[in-house]
């Protein structure tokens, strides 16, 4: 593991953050449309898409605090490219690559295979869901919706952030793309 970004970190994760934050505006505008017909379960249906930078730049780098810079960093060009959120948007990319770092920090940043990028995801929606909370008003609902809608963003956020990350790092791996990298373990 490094413990310092170097230049080709920050281009990566920069690269990782522009092209997220067009993917989050995207997904912004197919919430809309979504939301008219399943409600706050778009949100929680979408959810994984939107928490997918910060965990993909750590894995990538391998570097502490890369889920956070990658997320924020997301957060940031989403709001730059004109996404329906607005600078809120910021704050949530916060929240969320806290909680992505924290999935890795549990593992010491030693783990860097599949169970620490379930632990990530698992983390990941702990800390937004229970920001979110209050934030959507989720407070409001009977017990058994607040359970439903964690229970969807829950498994949005591990098809995203863990599926799909791993698939990236894969497709990667065998483009010879990550050589600086040790294998996973």
């Amino acid at each position: 593991m490094k413990k310092h970004f170097h230049l080709q970190d920050i281009i990566l994760i920069t690269m990782i953050a522009l092209i997220f934050g067009a993917i989050f505006v995207g997904t912004d505008y197919l919430y809309n449309v979504l939301f008219v017909a399943v409600g706050p379960f778009a949100n929680e249906i979408l959810f994984g898409l939107w928490i997918m930078a910060g965990p993909l730049a750590i894995y990538l780098t391998r570097i502490p605090g890369a889920a956070i810079v990658g997320e924020v960093l997301g957060a940031a060009a989403e709001v730059i490219f004109g996404g329906t959120f607005g600078i809120a948007a910021l704050l949530s990319g916060i929240v969320q690559g806290v909680g992505s770092e924290i999935g890795f920090a549990v593992w010491r940043y030693k783990q860097w295979n599949w169970l620490s990028l379930l632990t990530s995801s698992v983390t990941t929606t702990i800390v937004a869901f229970t920001y979110e909370v209050f934030k959507l008003g989720y407070i409001h609902y009977s017990l058994g919706m607040i359970v439903a809608l964690f229970t969807v963003r829950l498994i949005s956020v591990i098809f995203f952030g863990t599926v799909l990350v791993h698939s990236i790092f894969a497709l990667l791996e065998r483009a010879h793309a990550l050589r600086h990298l040790k294998s996973e373990e």
